[in-house]
């Protein structure tokens, strides 16, 4: 170990290098040493006479290319919804039109400045949430909206139907098949969605509601706003998954209408619980025949190679799911899939704050619609 001196100027032109601890190596040349103050004093723990790092690459990062900077290079290709912007795109763009290599926290912070300068903050679109639901009354007739706090005026759930979807509805199926799915911004959540089919057989969006998460109360607070907002039909019919709390709010809200459980969502149920690829086909089969007498046999055949599983598939009615015991026409609707295109074409705008998420929903509602 050399003996611990003061590290002046005359010490730092000993030696091309030296390290310190605590410290990474630091050149030594020319120029000043960078990193380290001239008079401070540390002990010299390691001589290294041969490097190969350049003065000029001391740190990759470039300390003036802030995320202030790098964000008006970027917010072009943020405003276009059709392309992704990533961290790693950023560093890339950067390094190939400027030759600066930045980190990447830098571009990440550079992203979120201007989807916040572009969509606003999640708490400026949550202070405009109220104005913006009275703005979409007003400028769509028909339209049904409603918002709910806390005593401590903090959002919990809100619903919004546009007037041409309510209207539309009268002119669809009675059937509403309900689904959820989750918000990735940075105020979590989950955004329910209400999807019936029109007389040409296509996908129609119906509502929108948006909770803190999925629980007793918030779906029977949001069946309460789909009855005020479309009401109810004659042999009208829900379809969803096994979700306790939308089987629980259907009941208390609709008790006059009819549910369905969605039979993608009970095979996949099967599958988790590894039941056999042969009572899989058995059950997929019997759910889908028109006649009883078919499906009782197919029912004897599951108890017949997993008694187990059949007791589980009974503890829901069969009227709840196979098509040969339903009380009402099924419009040959057995899962909740005619859900999936709306979730597709959200799947980006679930990053979105509410507002600018609210605006992609009428968009996109529109586009399926037309």
């Amino acid at each position: 170990m050399v003996e611990a001196q003061p590290i002046t100027e005359e010490v730092l032109e000993t030696f091309d290098s030296i390290q310190v601890e605590g410290q990474s190596i630091i050149e030594i040349g020319n120029e000043q040493a960078l990193g380290i103050q001239v008079l401070q004093s540390a002990p010299i723990v390691k001589i290294e006479k041969n490097h190969d790092c350049s003065v000029n690459t001391m740190k990759v990062d470039q300390r003036h290319a802030t995320s202030k900077l790098i964000s008006v290079y970027i917010i072009d290709n943020l405003r276009d919804l059709r392309f992704e912007v990533t961290p790693a795109f950023v560093m890339a763009e950067m390094q190939k039109l400027h030759g600066l290599d930045i980190g990447y926290h830098k571009a990440w912070r550079a992203i979120q400045r201007v989807s916040a300068l572009i969509r606003g903050t999640p708490e400026e679109n949550y202070e405009l949430l109220s104005s913006y639901l009275y703005m979409m009354r007003s400028k769509n007739p028909g339209t049904y909206t409603d918002i709910m706090i806390d005593d401590n005026n903090r959002f919990l759930y809100m619903f919004y139907a546009y007037g041409s979807l309510i209207s539309g509805w009268n002119h669809c199926r009675p059937v509403i098949a309900v689904d959820a799915t989750f918000l990735k911004s940075k105020v979590c959540g989950v955004l329910m969605i209400s999807v019936s089919k029109d007389a040409n057989n296509q996908t129609f969006p119906l509502v929108f509601g948006i909770a803190k998460s999925e629980n007793n109360n918030s779906y029977e607070w949001y069946f309460s706003e789909l009855r005020n907002a479309i009401e109810s039909r004659e042999n009208l019919i829900f379809l969803s998954d096994r979700h306790q709390s939308i089987a629980y709010s259907i009941a208390k809200v609709y008790p006059e209408s009819h549910h369905w459980i969605c039979i993608y969502h009970l095979e996949q149920n099967l599958k988790r619980r590894k039941v056999k690829n042969e009572v899989i086909k058995l059950f997929q089969s019997g759910a889908r025949v028109y006649r009883r007498k078919e499906f009782d046999l197919y029912m004897s055949d599951i108890t017949k190679v997993d008694k187990k599983t059949y007791d589980y598939l009974m503890e829901e009615p069969p009227e709840r799911w196979a098509r040969s015991c339903s009380p009402r026409r099924r419009y040959d609707m057995l899962t909740t899939n005619i859900v999936e295109p709306m979730n597709y074409v959200l799947l980006e705008a679930r990053e979105f704050p509410i507002l600018r998420m609210m605006d992609f929903d009428l968009s996109e509602a529109t586009t399926l619609v037309l």
